[in-house]
């Protein structure tokens, strides 16, 4: 019982010396990284970095709608999306190469004995 009381004293010693020390660290670096933040250089940089990315988000937008426009076209394969949709599903087939049409499993929720008003053990 004793070593169990110095330890429960131990441990909350060091956890209150820790939290402090922790705490200085924290606002020391809290502190340098506000300095570091507005520092003319830095903001400097941050308003080249904002200039750049505004000038070339136009450019990004028309390749990425271009890309949009042809991935919704066009099938994995390459294949016109319209050419695939035209084409008709023959189920023989399908049975034949092994492919099954994927379907949920059904879900299954365990109900309460009504005995011990527990679940049922699996």
């Amino acid at each position: 019982m004793q070593k169990t009381l110095f330890f429960a004293a131990g441990t909350a010693v060091g956890f209150v010396l820790g939290t402090r020390a922790g705490r200085q660290s924290y606002e020391k670096m809290k502190n340098q990284s506000a300095e570091l933040w507005h520092s003319p250089t830095v903001q400097e940089k941050v308003s080249e970095a904002t200039e750049t990315v505004k000038a070339g988000a136009p450019k990004l937008q028309q390749k990425v709608g271009a890309l949009a426009k042809k991935a919704t076209n066009h099938g994995a394969d390459g294949v016109e999306a319209s050419a695939i949709a035209d084409t008709p599903v023959d189920a023989s087939a399908a049975e034949s190469s092994g492919d099954e049409a994927t379907t949920p499993a059904p879900v299954v929720e365990p109900t309460l004995s009504p005995s011990t008003g527990s679940k049922p053990a699996h």
